[in-house]
């Protein structure tokens, strides 16, 4: 018995990774660039550095949480996308509640914390396709990927269709275009803001838990009643490859970011 258990409780961890891992994958890793790169900004140039790429990014990132909020029908008391003046360095924020009995509005949580990283990477695509429409096209690309069995060859060909994507982005014709320069500032600005505060990260666990429990549940249902559900979640664990092929091209200018503030950083320290 005890054996069945702990079979069914390390499945349950195993699909909540399936239906979530892919969200959280990407918010660890914008995260641990967009601080490092906060850093060197702020060094350099205090506050000023952040609200130069705040008035693009900041209202991005506010928009997926009230989305989201939307979508998972929280009770939205109040928004701000952006302030040009900031208290205690919040350029923007989402109040809402939920119903704690509502399965759907917990769960919600969850997403709702995770949103930025749906409106900022669809923001950065939307860029693409209306600015440099060569590159969506490469872009596109992503579409081919067969998911259905995701394993190390599936992420070396994520990895070699983003290298694809942004020799396309940053070609020499590119380069000579006002279009990619307007782009290029729209991404920096946007990329810059796509990570998950303190806040987005209560609210990202609370719903995390509700998941998991959900999925146990359903697991022991599916055990009494022998009815096999893997079925669902290899469809969800497809679905993840996607969102992880999509969300490179956040983590590729988050890190393109990080590359410049850092060299500001160094520069800037190596002169005084």
């Amino acid at each position: 018995m005890e054996n069945i258990l702990l079979n069914v409780l390390q499945l349950s961890l195993f699909e909540t990774l399936c239906v979530t891992g892919a969200l959280i994958l990407t918010g660890v890793v914008l995260g641990i660039l967009e601080n490092r790169a906060n850093f060197y900004i702020q060094s350099v140039s205090g506050m000023k550095g952040i609200m130069l790429t705040a008035w693009i990014g900041t209202p991005v990132h506010e928009s997926g949480h009230l989305l989201m909020c939307y979508l998972f029908k929280h009770r939205v008391s109040e928004f701000k996308l952006f302030s040009l003046k900031p208290r205690d360095g919040v350029l923007g924020y989402v109040n809402h509640s939920w119903n704690s009995k509502s399965l759907y509005q917990n769960i919600g949580n969850f997403f709702i914390g995770m949103g930025p990283i749906f409106s900022g990477t669809a923001a950065l695509i939307l860029g693409m396709y209306l600015f440099l429409p060569d590159s969506f096209a490469t872009f596109a690309n992503y579409l081919a990927l067969d998911p259905q069995q995701p394993d190390s060859q599936t992420l070396s060909g994520i990895l070699v269709l983003t290298v694809q994507l942004f020799k396309s982005i940053f070609s020499a014709e590119n380069l000579v275009s006002l279009n990619f320069w307007i782009y290029f500032t729209l991404a920096i600005g946007i990329s810059s803001h796509i990570a998950l505060s303190k806040e987005d990260l209560k609210g990202t666990g609370r719903g995390l838990m509700t998941i998991f429990t959900f999925i146990l549940l359903v697991n022991v249902f599916a055990l009494l009643l022998n009815a096999d559900i893997s079925g669902f979640f290899t469809s969800i664990l497809a679905l993840n490859v996607y969102l992880l092929a999509f969300s490179m091209v956040s983590v590729v200018f988050s890190l393109i970011r990080l590359i410049l503030s850092g060299f500001a950083y160094f520069f800037v320290h190596k002169n005084m």
